[in-house]
């Protein structure tokens, strides 16, 4: 399956509660290479994409700890096979959608900013692979 970058705004003002963080990230069904800089309060992790991110951010809301309703997602991609790849359609369609802002491509990754649901995951797979790219 193809994993992403996430990272989520978190509120960490203890070394507990950065902890706790980790604890709740590294025990998320798909992630794995979980790092929480409370500084910068943040986590970045790899997380199966699109996957359900919904488990994970409502632990992270009923503690206090997710300072956002938005997260960064980095995503590798490749055209497929003979298709003709339009990434310029898929930023402007991302840009236009209610759940994604901040949508890029640099011919390798399609970056962005989306909700913090497991809805706009999805709707970015979708997005990403009606373009004729392919999540790796």
């Amino acid at each position: 399956m193809p994993a992403a970058t996430l990272t989520i705004p978190v509120t960490v003002k203890t070394p507990a509660h950065a902890a706790l963080v980790k604890d709740f990230v590294v025990a998320a069904a798909g992630a794995s290479d979980v790092v929480v800089d409370a500084t910068a309060g943040k986590a970045t992790l790899r997380y199966e994409f699109p996957g359900d991110i919904d488990p994970l951010m409502r632990r992270l809301y009923e503690r206090g700890l997710a300072n956002s309703a938005t997260l960064a997602v980095l995503v590798s991609v490749r055209a497929n096979a003979g298709s003709a790849a339009n990434p310029s359609n898929l930023i402007a369609t991302l840009n236009n959608s209610a759940s994604v802002t901040n949508a890029s491509y640099d011919g390798k990754t399609v970056a962005a900013t989306i909700a913090a649901a497991g809805e706009a995951m999805r709707y970015l797979y979708d997005e990403i692979v009606a373009a004729g790219l392919t999540p790796i």
